[in-house]
């Protein structure tokens, strides 16, 4: 991708960190709790425990950061490690999602069908969504959240090529 930065957001989700945490914690204070009252217990559970704990840390962390970026050459759409992205001559057109954030199942990357078409969401349910209409491309049509959406629909609709009178 280009460079030159036409639009940039990142939308971090710190609750989801928060509740990871907590979740882990518990776990680890009755795994200690168990391990301390019965010594006899098998030390591996430990090392079992602090893997799926340190899994889950980044699978939590992957999912807490939402970002966007347009630029020249297209828009890039990434759930930490995990991207889309899409060349402006791929996107017809640009619109609001209507549809509440509970329509998705949450935050997350999800998939379905909406009014019979095919789409891809990257959703966080503190964030309106904008819907773009693809061609020659996987699904017919990718969401996501974004904080800032009619500033990006701006930034969409004037990069996306206008067919020939």
């Amino acid at each position: 991708m280009s460079s030159v930065i036409l639009y940039e957001e990142t939308i971090t989700w710190r609750l989801i960190i928060a509740l990871v945490l907590g979740v882990l914690c518990f776990a680890a204070a009755v795994t200690t709790f168990a391990y301390v009252n019965d010594p006899s217990e098998d030390p591996i559970a430990l090392v079992v425990i602090a893997i799926v704990a340190a899994a889950g840390m980044g699978i939590a962390l992957n999912f807490s950061r939402l970002s966007i970026k347009a630029t020249f050459d297209g828009i890039s759409v990434a759930f930490g490690r995990i991207r889309t992205s899409f060349r402006w001559d791929q996107i017809e057109d640009c619109y609001l999602d209507q549809a509440s954030s509970l329509r998705y199942g949450g935050f997350g990357i999800r998939g379905g069908r909406v009014d019979g078409k095919t789409r891809l969401v990257y959703n966080i349910t503190s964030a309106p969504r904008l819907v773009l209409k693809l061609k020659d491309a996987k699904y017919d049509e990718f969401a996501f959240s974004t904080k800032r959406p009619e500033e990006l629909m701006r930034v969409i609709k004037g990069q996306i090529p206008q067919p020939p009178l």
